[in-house]
């Protein structure tokens, strides 16, 4: 029971980033990135105090070292936001797909020096596999445009490891904090330090018309990545992270690539490539293979 809620949390959350792009897109049209995701991170924060206020969430920070969530949040959403946004720029879509989809791998490799979790051959050889899945699907729709800007490689890098990291570091504060405390301080976090960033903008700019240019779209795409992509994707991130080793929750990310495609064709028309399928089953049955036969490998080990 409890790895089926883990299997559900995962697949819930990648649901959710998949279909974030095309609401992305939406509120892109009308309002700039800085002003997206400051807005995103404050609808996250106010509808987590409003669930806090109603009683349906219960908070308990005292007496705890928040250090660790200090630095979960620092890594994610913060630095990596910020890390990718600016490396989307500079570089083909297909690059950035392919460099962000070896975040389970580099999970996997942090998490055993710094956390001591250590997966099984099979988890490893799965993990890789989904990996893999992931650039079958990406390199095969990019029709040969991969590559961009050295310096936007370089930020999608760093991209990469801030997400990792927070994957170790929330894994590490689950210790001490439960889920919603984590992704509470997270919402928090964002609001102050990318709402400081909107602010000085502004008054840089003389000013802001954001209010004029807000239209259902890009209110519709707010609340979209407000309560679902930030605050229940991090929630089930968190909730996890908080239950299973950190490469076995972050192979779930993978998924997030078979939902995107799976969006663009049911909402934009597009092609599905027999190269999709190809990759989707490898993601698929690596994400199964990390969890559900390491779970067994381990289920078998601690019987004999």
């Amino acid at each position: 029971m409890a790895r089926t809620r883990n299997y559900l949390a995962g697949i819930g959350a990648s649901t959710i980033f998949g279909f974030s792009f095309l609401f992305t897109k939406n509120a892109l049209d009308d309002i700039a990135p800085q002003e997206l995701i400051f807005l995103r991170f404050l609808t996250a924060a106010l509808v987590m105090s409003a669930l806090v206020l109603m009683g349906f969430t219960k908070l308990d920070y005292r007496g705890k070292d928040l250090k660790t969530l200090f630095l979960t949040a620092l890594f994610q959403p913060f630095l990596y936001f910020i890390l990718e946004t600016e490396g989307i720029r500079r570089v083909e879509s297909s690059t950035a797909g392919i460099i962000l989809s070896a975040i389970p791998v580099m999970v996997t490799v942090m998490a055993a020096f710094i956390l001591k979790e250590r997966l099984k051959p099979l988890q490893i050889a799965t993990t890789l596999l989904s990996f893999a899945g992931v650039l079958v699907v990406v390199s095969f729709r990019a029709y040969g445009a991969v590559g961009g800007q050295p310096l936007g490689i370089v930020l999608l890098v760093l991209s990469m490891l801030c997400a990792a990291s927070f994957n170790i570091m929330s894994r590490r504060s689950s210790r001490s904090f439960k889920p919603a405390e984590t992704t509470f301080f997270m919402m928090w976090f964002a609001v102050i330090t990318f709402g400081g960033i909107f602010a000085v903008r502004t008054i840089m700019a003389g000013g802001t018309d954001l209010l004029s240019r807000l239209g259902p779209a890009s209110i519709s795409s707010i609340l979209y990545l407000g309560i679902l992509s930030s605050v229940v994707a991090f929630f089930l991130i968190n909730y996890n992270l908080s239950k299973l080793k950190s490469p076995e929750a972050a192979v779930f990310a993978n998924l997030t690539t078979l939902v995107s495609v799976i969006a663009g064709l049911a909402f934009r028309n597009e092609a599905i490539r027999p190269t999709d399928i190809l990759g989707g089953i490898m993601i698929i049955a690596g994400v199964w293979g990390t969890n559900v036969l390491g779970g067994r490998a381990t289920s078998r080990k601690s019987g004999d």
